[in-house]
């Protein structure tokens, strides 16, 4: 947890970090977990209200890939590229926000003396494949897992500020980490399988402000499972819908987060 302060009135940020676990050697049971369809991350301020973890709707979210580590050719990088700009059109459809593509970037985002958000300079969302056998090319916000890695990692920072006395929040930066050394274990797009897509569309659900449930039929599930298709299920689209422009702008977000 951080403080600082802006104009606006007390600002408290917070990371959060939901890793999705490695692929399994066997192929994951597809019975439906007891377990809830959707959960969202929500906030109660000082004075008792509670908010939902969220981006601002009115305001246009920038985002940049790093495709540097996400294959050995100009075509494997092309198509990884792809399917991030396919997924966080797929994620704006489901929210109503407005995403805004910027370009590539050699941006790996990684905590250090400051933290990633304050580090990220490429976009709102920097989504990037890395590789954790070099200094260069390591994220430390990929999860250890076993004897290596997760496959991704999504999070993100919230900032909370006062306008006339009334507590708002808002989610400013996010980010999306790809295991490298996992590439092989996905398929490219979005059809049956272990696929990047979904994989994509998981960690960016996590960029947006979703949870982890228990429920082996959504995409949330925090276990990559062998699915006749890769998209958001009925829970997940729920939990989208509720963090996005339903719920109206957030005043002030201009003032408490510089735009990329």
């Amino acid at each position: 947890m951080h403080a600082r302060r802006l104009r606006a009135g007390l600002v408290t940020a917070l990371v959060a970090l939901t890793p999705v676990l490695v692929v399994p050697a066997t192929v994951g049971s597809s019975a439906d977990a007891a377990g809830e369809a959707f959960s969202v991350h929500s906030w109660t301020d000082p004075d008792g209200d509670r908010h939902r973890i969220r981006w601002d709707p009115c305001t246009t979210v920038t985002y940049a890939v790093n495709v540097r580590q996400a294959g050995k050719s100009p075509a494997a990088r092309k198509a990884a590229l792809a399917d991030a700009r396919e997924a966080m059109r797929r994620a704006a459809g489901r929210t109503g926000l407005t995403f805004a593509f910027v370009g590539r970037t050699k941006e790996v985002p990684r905590d250090a003396a400051k933290s990633w958000s304050d580090r990220q300079k490429a976009a709102e969302i920097v989504i990037a494949w890395v590789n954790q056998n070099r200094e260069a090319t390591r994220s430390n916000l990929l999860i250890p897992s076993g004897g290596g890695y997760v496959s991704g990692t999504g999070g993100w920072v919230w900032k909370a500020w006062t306008v006339d006395s009334k507590w708002q929040l808002a989610i400013g930066r996010g980010f999306v980490v790809v295991n490298a050394d996992h590439n092989n274990r996905y398929s490219r797009g979005f059809g049956s399988g272990y696929t990047r897509g979904a994989l994509l569309l998981h960690e960016i659900g996590h960029a947006l402000g979703l949870d982890h449930v228990g429920s082996t039929s959504q995409l949330m599930y925090p276990q990559m499972l062998d699915r006749a298709s890769s998209s958001y299920k009925s829970g997940d689209r729920t939990g989208l819908k509720k963090l996005g422009e339903v719920n109206g702008c957030i005043p002030g977000t201009a003032q408490a987060w510089t735009q990329i």
